[in-house]
């Protein structure tokens, strides 16, 4: 499903999937981007996608449009 959404990952890549209930909510955290060490709270929000926020993408790499 992921690949159909246009996320290609690594093999090495593990996925878990939960499901969130009425007691029970999870929380996706994006993986920092390569090359962003150091940068503050708005430059790294600034990379951040809806597909990233629901664990269905990654952030933008510095330097990539927000299309």
């Amino acid at each position: 499903m992921l690949h159909e959404l246009g996320l290609d990952l690594p093999p090495n890549v593990e996925i878990r999937v939960w499901d969130s209930s009425a007691e029970i909510r999870y929380l996706v955290i994006p993986e920092r981007p390569a090359g962003t060490d150091g940068w503050g709270e708005a430059e790294l929000a600034a990379l951040v996608t809806r597909d990233a926020l629901i664990g269905v993408g990654r952030a933008n790499p510095p330097g990539a449009s927000r299309g």
